[in-house]
């Protein structure tokens, strides 16, 4: 009986690494191609300056005139928020749902915890925590908005995502704009004044590690929420059950899942981490202690949509995803300093598109793969003594 057990636990272990090679395998492939494709764009642009354009793409964060070390400071303060939009998506995606909503999510934690991150100085030492908790229950609410129209009224999930962000921005610059602009807004600059010091994320000793590159406590944050999905996801009863409803809603609901419930758990988690993130990106002291701001502009914020190109390259696994941020954040370093040589910032824009798009094809080929493998079925073979021929019977 112990050698059966063994067999199957082996037989599960390298079933599991192969998923996993495979995955991995499939991201890696999908950012060569994408970087490939950039490479070329930038050849077909602007040749004579293709060497130190192509040079500075692939350097990402090591082109920070202060040194590498502060460029890898600034790419970890800088994915911090791209961590918990990705988680965000990746989350949603484990019950089956898509999550594009996560921008408005992260639109109204940064607005709550702004609000109380320079109105909320009576707080003390407080203060901080508390916006940082409050942002990401308000991102916890708008996306569990969504779970509940798609819980309870089968609406689509995609569209009333995409109306929840617009709704949300357009909220958050009106009411800026409005009773809490003499309190809140630097009209000058038509942004928000920075918060309290008190309110901003604590440098902990990162700042000793990684002077004036603007990291924060925030990280450590990150780390852990990432462990933390994962186990929530891998190790209790409420992710198995989660994860059951996105595999087949139907078997989940036969086995007694609450189908209709886990929607709304796992939108409102989602819009939680989302909120998390946008409370950070606002609370952070950035880089020298200057704090920052947010802009009165009827644009939806893009670090909700960037979630989505992180989940899928993360293939929705936590620490895929911690990876993926700190990848797309390297990019997008190395297409900031292309700029000064006179190509566009829409070439790492079509590079992650093009990442993005080669990661749902790996995906889509290696699920149709799985299903013809499901369906083709061996042939049983008979005994060489068994005719296979029925054979008559005369009542």
């Amino acid at each position: 009986m112990n050698d059966i057990r063994q067999k199957l636990t082996s037989k599960w272990n390298e079933f599991k690494v192969s998923q996993s090679f495979k995955n991995i395998t499939a991201s890696l492939l999908a950012i060569l191609l994408g970087i490939l494709l950039g490479i070329v764009i930038i050849l077909v642009t602007n040749i004579s300056n293709a060497g130190l354009g192509i040079s500075r793409l692939l350097l990402g964060a090591f082109n920070n005139p202060r040194g590498p070390w502060i460029g890898i400071g600034q790419l970890l303060y800088y994915a911090t928020p791209l961590i918990f939009t990705g988680l965000a998506v990746a989350f949603a995606f484990k019950t089956g749902v898509f999550n594009i909503g996560a921008s408005g999510q992260y639109t109204m934690g940064l607005f709550v915890a702004s609000i109380i991150g320079i109105m909320g100085d009576g707080l003390g030492f407080m203060q901080w925590p508390i916006a940082l908790l409050a942002g990401g229950l308000a991102g916890a609410l708008w996306g569990a908005i969504t779970g509940i129209f798609k819980a309870l009224f089968n609406v689509n999930i995609v569209i009333s995502g995409i109306m929840l962000n617009y709704i949300g921005m357009f909220i958050v610059n009106s009411v800026l704009g409005g009773p809490l602009r003499p309190y809140m807004v630097d009209g000058a600059q038509n942004r928000t004044i920075v918060v309290d010091q008190a309110a901003r994320t604590p440098f902990a000793f990162l700042d000793k590690i990684f002077p004036n590159s603007g990291l924060d406590f925030g990280i450590i944050i990150a780390i852990g929420s990432v462990v933390l999905i994962w186990f929530v996801l891998n190790k209790t009863v409420f992710g198995r059950e989660l994860k059951s409803v996105g595999m087949n809603r139907d078997a989940a609901k036969y086995a007694g899942v609450n189908e209709k419930r886990a929607i709304i758990l796992s939108m409102a988690i989602a819009g939680f981490l989302a909120g998390i993130g946008g409370a950070l990106f606002i609370l952070a002291p950035s880089t020298r202690n200057l704090g920052n701001q947010y802009s009165l502009e009827n644009v939806i914020l893009g670090e909700g949509f960037d979630g989505i190109p992180i989940a899928l390259l993360g293939n929705s696994h936590p620490v895929g995803v911690f990876f993926a941020a700190l990848f797309i954040q390297y990019i997008k370093l190395g297409g900031d300093s292309m700029q000064s040589l006179g190509y566009a910032s829409e070439i790492v824009n079509l590079i992650i598109a093009v990442i993005l798009y080669f990661s749902a094809f790996a995906l889509i080929v290696g699920q149709y793969v799985a299903k013809l493998k499901k369906n083709k079925k061996p042939k049983e073979e008979l005994p060489p003594d068994v005719d296979p021929k029925p054979q008559e019977v005369n009542l």
